[in-house]
């Protein structure tokens, strides 16, 4: 099975390498590069801070944040937390979703939300319904990219967000593939997205780690047959 991996670096590598050790021909050409922004850390203390990814880690640390209460969104950024000597204090989550299924029992007063520019709003959603403050803090944005793809011979695309998900629609339907190839998103959120936009086989991992992303690439695999 021929996987286009379009998660930005160094996820990207790191994901093509799992999915290369259990037998699957990677196509690795991510479709966001990543810019890193001056901003300097909100003033005031939080009772959480949520880092998006690790991309957002750090460039927040570049930015000058030294530590707190954190929560991370996927394993990368929970090592990329420990990297600088900050345990997160609440186990780590797949996606926005699952933050909120976190604090649900007791949401926190005062959040900051590490982040690149634009994304998903459910988590600031939910915590201003409540009545609770929460600021965002947009350390990175995201660039698209234009990588050199032919639709003939993939099976199947690994989308990690739903800003890479519209680089991916537009480069794909552009090369006339196939709106039935299996497309793996990390969440219903990117499905609604994806659905949208004229793909017609969606599949919802938890998240976008390797390991979810590998057992649902074994699972379409070994109902095709090709593994």
């Amino acid at each position: 099975m021929r996987v286009w991996l379009t998660r930005t670096e160094p996820g990207a590598t790191r994901q093509a390498a799992t999915l290369a050790e259990r037998g699957f021909d990677v196509l690795r050409a991510p479709v966001l590069g990543i810019e890193a922004l001056p901003s300097a850390p909100p003033d005031g203390s939080f009772d959480v801070v949520v880092f998006v990814s690790e991309h957002a880690v750090s460039c927040a640390a570049a930015n000058g944040w030294r530590g707190g209460p954190a929560i991370a969104i996927g394993e990368a950024a929970a090592r990329a937390l420990r990297s600088l000597g900050v345990e997160p204090a609440w186990p780590t989550q797949a996606n926005a979703e699952g933050v909120v299924e976190a604090f649900a029992p007791m949401p926190p007063d005062r959040t900051l939300l590490v982040k690149g520019s634009g994304g998903t709003t459910t988590l600031q959603n939910w915590l201003r319904a409540l009545d609770l403050e929460v600021l965002e803090w947009n350390v990175y944005r995201r660039v698209p990219l234009e990588p050199a793809i032919s639709g003939e011979g993939i099976d199947a695309i690994v989308a990690a967000s739903g800003d890479g998900l519209r680089v991916v629609e537009q480069l794909w339907f552009a090369q006339r593939g196939d709106a039935r190839v299996p497309l793996l998103v990390p969440s219903e959120r990117v499905a609604r997205l994806a659905r949208a936009t004229g793909f017609e086989h969606v599949v919802v991992t938890a998240g976008a780690g390797a390991a979810t992303v590998v057992e649902a690439l074994q699972e379409l695999a070994d109902r095709s047959g090709d593994g």
